[in-house]
């Protein structure tokens, strides 16, 4: 009796000391020790039949859980080449943003804000990295919905602003003074597209967008 424990124990251990020299078991790895469990098993004392079909099904759910994330991976791949696709089909086209951020540059800019409700007062405030406001664009439609108007990049005394990176604001008031929901909006044409990274990236005349952010795309 003592043979078979002594014959079991150091057979079942160096097999599994060498299968387990990884850090992780995989599918192969999870039979063999099934397969060195009942190879080394006492004939006196034999498993547990309910523990073996218990570890059976975990195989089998291991198996499974394996070949959804294979799937999920190959799914995640399809679609980001989809996207990718989908940028380049932008070039040339003209994309609104729902972002106040965008580049000045040497040609106007078309700013846009989008009210929920009709205002009394609407200005659009550019302002630069510290919130300064440096110019102001006092629009004439104040009905609810998406309206833009070209900036040309200078201040209210016609001086031009210097080129680089700004933000657009938008305020909003009723006829008593209160906020009413407002989006700042950008409108550019696209000129490119990075496809560094997981997110595509839209280049344009204005400044650089996630594809998230595309709020509508129409042709020039």
């Amino acid at each position: 009796m003592s043979t078979i424990s002594d014959i079991s124990g150091s057979s079942s251990t160096s097999q599994f000391s060498s299968i387990t020299g990884s850090d992780t078991l995989g599918k192969e790895d999870f039979l063999t020790l099934l397969v060195a469990q009942l190879q080394n098993q006492d004939p006196m004392n034999p498993s547990d039949p309910t523990e073996f079909t218990a570890q059976l099904a975990q195989y089998s759910s291991l198996e499974q859980l394996m070949s959804v994330n294979e799937n999920i991976e190959g799914l995640a791949s399809t679609s980001q080449n989809q996207q990718q696709l989908s940028a380049l089909g932008l070039i040339g086209r003209e994309v609104t943003v729902d972002t106040g951020a965008f580049q000045l540059g040497d040609s106007d800019v078309t700013l846009g804000y989008q009210l929920d409700a009709k205002a009394d007062r609407v200005e659009l405030h550019v302002q630069d990295s510290r919130g300064n406001s440096l110019a102001v664009v006092k629009p004439a439609d104040m009905t609810a919905g998406s309206h833009f108007v070209t900036w040309d990049g200078t201040n209210s005394k016609g001086i031009p602003i210097a080129q680089g990176d700004y933000t657009l604001s938008v305020l909003a008031l009723d006829a008593n003074e209160d906020g009413i929901s407002s989006q700042p909006l950008i409108k550019g044409q696209v000129t490119g597209v990075d496809l560094d990274g997981s997110q595509s990236t839209l280049v344009t005349n204005c400044g650089s967008y996630s594809l998230s952010n595309v709020k509508s795309i129409r042709e020039l």
